[in-house]
């Protein structure tokens, strides 16, 4: 989630309101399980704020889906571009002259936000690619909790439901973790040269000639995390059928 503002007080601010909004669901879902009079309130709530969690996802693939493939005016954040400073900083000089106070040293422009008109269909489809691998990998782990949640709920807190789902988590985690920044990457070179010149015009603003791709790491580590989990309930799965099979 990105929020921009004009100063950092109502940047600050509008962040306190989403989290308001959140504690505020999970406070009416207390609300209701206590006047149920549950006996399982936290797993009570924590459920419902993850089905809630699920729903804003599921509007939210929906206006992605919309935003890319319904053709028109695209805007797209941090374009990758090659294009000069606009005044002249003393860049390529091996020592710096000397400096008095907060001084600009030197500067340079990689990305730019850009708004592209007739965008070819592959390459809006990459970007979508992007945008709903980003939003699978934000609902997984409320799915995931919602599945454990239930399953508690019923009495079965290591069901094979919740391994199962433990490690679809993983691995989806793992793929679109990755997949996220690698076709984001991907779709903004490829939208870069459709609107844009090579670097070897010589124009003012250029492509850069290269595909900078991004694959982070960190879904690996947090795939093997969940993968893990995943066995520790399995594992208690069949603790629990052998305990029940003792009584």
């Amino acid at each position: 989630m990105s929020i921009g503002a004009e100063d950092l007080g109502g940047a600050l601010l509008w962040v306190a309101i989403g989290l308001g909004v959140l504690l505020g669901i999970a406070a009416l879902a207390v609300w209701a399980a206590r006047r149920r009079g549950s006996t399982t309130i936290v797993l009570d709530a924590t459920a419902a704020v993850a089905r809630v969690w699920i729903a804003f996802v599921g509007l939210a693939a929906v206006f992605v889906m919309w935003r890319w493939l319904g053709g028109g005016t695209t805007w797209i954040p941090e374009l990758p571009v090659t294009m000069a400073w606009p005044t002249a900083l003393p860049c390529e000089q091996p020592v710096p002259p000397e400096s008095v106070g907060t001084t600009l040293e030197c500067a340079s422009v990689q990305v730019v936000d850009a708004t592209i008109a007739n965008l070819p269909v592959a390459t809006r489809a990459v970007l979508a690619l992007g945008d709903l691998l980003s939003l699978a990998l934000a609902a997984m782990p409320a799915v995931a909790v919602a599945v454990i949640c239930h399953q508690a709920l019923k009495g079965l807190p290591f069901g094979r439901a919740a391994g199962r789902m433990l490690m679809l988590t993983a691995v989806v985690v793992l793929v679109a973790g990755m997949g996220t920044e690698l076709a984001t990457s991907i779709g903004r070179s490829l939208a870069a040269g459709a609107v844009l010149p090579g670097p070897e015009s010589g124009a003012d603003v250029t492509t850069t000639g290269i595909f900078r791709l991004t694959v982070p790491l960190w879904p690996i580590g947090a795939a093997l995390a969940l993968a893990a989990l995943g066995t520790v309930f399995r594992h208690g799965a069949v603790l629990q059928r052998e305990t029940e099979g003792l009584v």
